[in-house]
């Protein structure tokens, strides 16, 4: 697989050029969300660089209704509606996607690779060669990989610096996080998106997307836990102050607190998820003896109306909650990323993030200070801002933005003068660039 390394430059558009829509898609079990959004020349000269969300589509998944997994027609069926959605809000159509994984199988590892440096200095091309022999060194059969973050690069078997192009050395080693998921469900998940009319561009790592919404540079920096409590599972991914160190998902969702639920409540799973919703808690964070309706399963097979003690809703779900979060735990332990070497405060996303105590919970079970984490610079809800649900989502974005492809331009796209000049300039420097890297 060839894999080459992003230079990442600014790109300048003219102030009068409508800038493309961009699209990032949230397949998860609850539900699908598709947000769609343009770079808005105002806001942009905001430090934060906020964006401005003009389309949303959120369609509440098929599985949710019964607890059972959604087959293929209904996740491509719920995909489309979203997509429309968010194409008719934002007055244009949604062609391509950033989409997310975050299901069973996403893990990552710490790879070595290193190569003989061709020139006098490091150039473009070593960097490249580097990187791709940490991808070979890392065998995935069955797996697809979904990114390399480079962590440190090392000149001569020295100490890692972050940036070694241009420096002279004979050889170049690169320690990178490798993150990979099931080709078969990465495939899927195209045939999904394709299915419902769009293409995928990328596809990233839910959890850390997520974490690129809702951290701020210095909890990166310090070390930091993302921790995304969502319907199906649990994402994880720790960043150090070199980048993402480890990301995986746990098999352990809001789905299990909601049939739990249902059980106790003699309901069934829908109705189990609404209660969940409205009424759910754990720990100390409600008064036990505050009845709620509750409705459950008569003797004819039909709901009928009934109430229940959230001190009963509590005792239901808290076990559960502290098991699935100490199985995080465990998981992050067994990686090597606890104690003092490891995350030492976490941002809480995900919807089950947002049920009362589950903060206090966490913090408790995981040993460090925990926040319910909010995306930090995303605008254009109707309805206040978007809550830890949309973290990944609205990531997606960001990390579209910071990473632009020659497809945002338009083909009616008139360029101005000083566009062209531009282009000139950034042409005419990839073309020293690869003279000086080749010859």
């Amino acid at each position: 697989m060839a894999l080459a390394f992003d230079h990442r430059r600014e790109v300048h558009e003219a102030p009068e050029a409508l800038a493309p829509l961009v699209a990032a898609l949230d397949v998860g079990v609850s539900k699908t969300v598709c947000l769609a959004a343009r770079r808005d020349p105002v806001l942009e000269m905001h430090p934060e660089r906020p964006m401005r969300v003009l389309g949303i589509g959120h369609q509440t998944a098929p599985a949710i209704a019964s607890g059972k997994p959604a087959d293929f027609d209904a996740c491509a069926r719920a995909i489309q509606v979203a997509i429309e959605e968010a194409s008719l809000m934002a007055g244009a159509a949604v062609k391509r996607v950033v989409a997310a994984y975050s299901g069973p199988g996403l893990a990552s590892r710490i790879v070595r690779g290193a190569v003989r440096v061709k020139g006098a200095a490091v150039s473009g091309r070593d960097i490249d060669a580097v990187i791709n022999a940490a991808a070979l060194a890392s065998p995935t059969p069955q797996l697809t990989i979904l990114h390399i973050e480079p962590l440190r690069y090392m000149i001569d078997d020295g100490e890692g610096i972050a940036d070694p192009y241009g420096l002279p050395c004979k050889m170049l080693a690169v320690e990178a996080c490798v993150v990979t998921a099931p080709a078969e469900a990465i495939s899927a998940l195209k045939m999904c998106v394709r299915a419902a009319g769009a293409e995928v561009e990328e596809i990233v790592a839910g959890p850390q997307a997520a974490a690129l919404a809702v951290m701020t540079d210095e909890e990166r920096d310090m070390g930091a836990l993302l921790v995304d409590l969502g319907a199906g599972s649990i994402g994880l991914a720790a960043y150090a102050g070199e980048g993402l160190v480890y990301t995986e998902t746990v098999a352990a969702g809001g789905v299990r607190l909601t049939r739990d639920l249902a059980a106790k409540l003699q309901t069934t799973f829908a109705a189990a998820e609404r209660v969940k919703l409205h009424f759910g808690a754990v720990g100390n964070s409600c008064d036990p003896r505050e009845a709620v309706q509750a409705p459950k399963l008569g003797l004819d097979g039909r709901l009928e109306a009934a109430t229940t003690l959230r001190g009963v809703i509590v005792d239901t779900l808290t076990p559960r909650l502290t098991e699935m979060l100490l199985l995080a735990r465990q998981q992050l332990s067994r990686a090597g990323f606890s104690g003092a070497g490891g995350p030492q405060r976490a941002v809480l996303v995900g919807g089950g993030a947002q049920i009362p105590g589950v903060r206090e919970l966490a913090a408790e079970i995981l040993g460090m200070p925990v926040r319910l984490g909010r995306p930090l610079d995303l605008c254009g809800f109707d309805h206040g801002e978007a809550g830890p649900a949309f973290a990944a989502s609205a990531g997606l974005l960001r990390h579209r933005f910071d990473n632009p492809s020659l497809e945002d331009v338009d083909d009616h796209f008139q360029p101005s003068l000083a566009h062209v000049a531009g282009l000139m300039r950034d042409t005419m420097g990839k073309a020293w660039t690869w003279l000086r890297d080749n010859f």
